[in-house]
Formats: structure tokens, C-alpha cells, sequence
């Protein structure tokens, strides 16, 4: 069974099941860890609040601080949840320590699963082809979208739909939302980008500043890489072949 769980709160119940589980936040946090690993970092971890961050940082300054709240940077922090600006950082052999709104907190509501993969638009190919594998033929893949209070943000429903697209042939495979998925995707990827761009959660991106980080996190397959939850920290895990 192929599920799409619409809100990262549900996401308890697929990890109580077992399932192999895909964290959705395209816009932006999957896509600022995927380009962070890209350029270099060595691994992520990933905390709720500001305030742990800021402790994690005093007991060692190597760490790099990365985070938003409201989409901007908060204060005394390196970065912000910008892949764009991760993509340019130098990042080679650091750990970052990252808090965004919903990725963040998409990932703790997931912890019971063995494995948590994080995926986006970018490295959609890849972070499909591995969750496959790592299924077989035994286990389910659930993909925790990172909406949150019962919406759904249109570019985390699309990109699961995409997702369901390259792990999953058959619809009888699916539960009710990832056909849904499916099939969103399947009226909208030629012109996905422009249209979610007239997204809540684009727009709101592009009023403050983040239109770049938008045009990117939109790109299919920049990537070849899988980010996964390892000890606490994402870190990279190649694709299986």
C-alpha cells in the first residue's frame, strides 16, 4: 500500500505501522536539506524550537544555525530555510543545526518509523526509487506531507502526487488521497511551476523575498541524493540500485 498522509500530525499512525516514510515540505525545508548535503554539509539536525537550536550552538559554535520562522530568518541565525542560500554556503564536512515551522516538526511526528526519508521535487527520482526498494514487497510507504491544522499546501500535495507517480503502478495500490495525488499531478506537470506558484504558501514566499528559493524548490530531479534520518541527524544515503 501506497498512502499519502495528509497532515504531518497523522504521521504517528504510519510510523506505528512500520511504513517506510517520505517527509514532505518542498517548499521549503526537504529542499534546503537536500541542496545543504548537495554542497557538502555532513549531516542536519533537526530541532523544534529556537531555543534549542541556540543551546545546541552555545555548547559548540562549529555548529552552523539554520531556520525560519514566518518564512524569515530568525535572529542570530547563519542562515536562513533557503536552499538557494544553503546551495552557495560553504558547507563542506559542517553540521547544521535546523528549526523551520512544519518540516521540522513533520519529522518528529514521524520519529517511530525505521526509516524517514526526506523528499521534494528536486530529488523526487531518487527518494522514490529508494523508498521502493526499501519497501519490497513487505512494507508500506507512507508520505507525511508537512501541512499541518487540516490544510494542505498545494505544492506538498502536488509533489506527492509525483512521488505516487514514479513508486506506484497500480491505483488499487493507493489509498484515497495519494490517488488523489496521482492525479493532481498528473493534470498539472507540464505546468506545475507556474501554477503552483499562485500557491498560499508561494505567494507569501515571493512577498518577502523568497521567489528564487520558489523557482528552485519547483525543479524536478536537481538531485540524486536522499536525505534520511540517521541517530538524530539526516545525513545523506545514496540511492539503491
Amino acid at each position: 500500500m501506497l498512502a499519502v498522509i495528509p497532515n504531518f500530525d497523522m504521521g504517528k499512525e504510519a510510523s506505528s505501522r512500520g511504513d517506510i516514510t517520505i517527509v514532505v515540505d518542498a517548499l521549503r525545508f526537504s529542499s534546503s536539506v537536500i541542496a545543504g548535503l548537495g554542497s557538502g554539509a555532513e549531516a542536519f539536525i533537526p530541532v523544534k524550537t529556537l531555543g534549542e537550536a541556540k543551546r545546541l550552538y552555545r555548547l559548540d559554535d562549529r555548529l552552523i544555525l539554520a531556520g525560519e520562522r514566518e518564512g524569515i530568518k530568525p535572529n542570530g541565525f547563519h542562515l536562513g530555510n533557503s536552499p538557494t542560500e544553503l546551495k552557495q554556503a560553504d558547507l563542506g564536512g559542517k553540521t547544521v543545526v535546523i528549526t523551520t515551522t512544519n518540516g521540522t516538526r513533520a519529522l518528529e511526528f514521524s520519529k517511530g518509523s525505521k526509516w524517514r526519508l526526506i523528499g521534494s521535487f528536486i530529488n523526487a527520482t531518487a527518494v522514490s526509487a529508494v523508498a521502493s526498494r526499501l519497501a519490497g514487497k513487505e512494507k508500506d510507504i507512507s508520505i507525511v506531507l508537512a501541512s499541518r491544522y487540516g490544510e494542505i499546501f498545494l505544492e506538498d500535495f502536488v509533489c506527492a502526487g509525483l512521488l505516487a507517480s514514479r513508486i506506484a503502478g497500480e491505483l488499487e495500490a493507493m489509498n484515497d488521497e495519494a490517488m488523489a495525488a496521482r492525479l493532481a499531478w498528473i493534470a498539472i506537470e507540464h505546468d506545475h511551476e507556474r501554477i503552483i506558484r499562485r500557491s498560499s504558501h508561494a505567494v507569501h514566499l515571493e512577498r518577502i523575498g523568497y521567489g528564487e528559493d520558489v523557482r528552485f524548490c519547483l525543479q524536478i530531479d536537481l538531485y540524486d541524493l536522499v536525505p534520511y534520518v540517521r541517530g538524530g541527524k539526516i545525513v545523506r544515503l545514496q540511492p539503491v540500485s
